[in-house]
């Protein structure tokens, strides 16, 4: 795939998901050395607690770019899933203790 491809997926996914879950998501993609192919990133907040402590995080979410990709299609799809839950509030997501797809 090409860098001007890449750029191009990275900019459909980036748009779709700013429509989906505005604000919430970064795309980017990199150069995997050893896979040979770019690898679509979503970097997204985390919020969750236990019992004694609240815990906010970075996470990411990828995709490999390789010679069965077809569109980002699949890769929004991970964040469509868990939309609601994702816009939701910081402490709606901190009480939530099912899985963010259910919310």
């Amino acid at each position: 795939m090409s860098i001007d491809q890449v750029k191009v997926e990275v900019n459909t996914a980036q748009g779709i998901l700013d429509k989906i879950v505005p604000g919430k998501v970064k795309v980017k993609a990199e150069y995997d050395s050893e896979r040979r192919c770019h690898i679509l990133i979503g970097e997204y907040d985390t919020y969750w607690k236990d019992n004694y402590h609240e815990f906010e995080s970075k996470s990411t979410w990828t995709e490999s770019m390789d010679r069965f990709y077809s569109d980002c299609k699949l890769f929004v799809g991970f964040f469509k899933q868990r939309a609601k839950y994702m816009n939701a509030s910081i402490e709606e997501q901190r009480s939530f203790k099912g899985h963010p797809a259910t919310f």
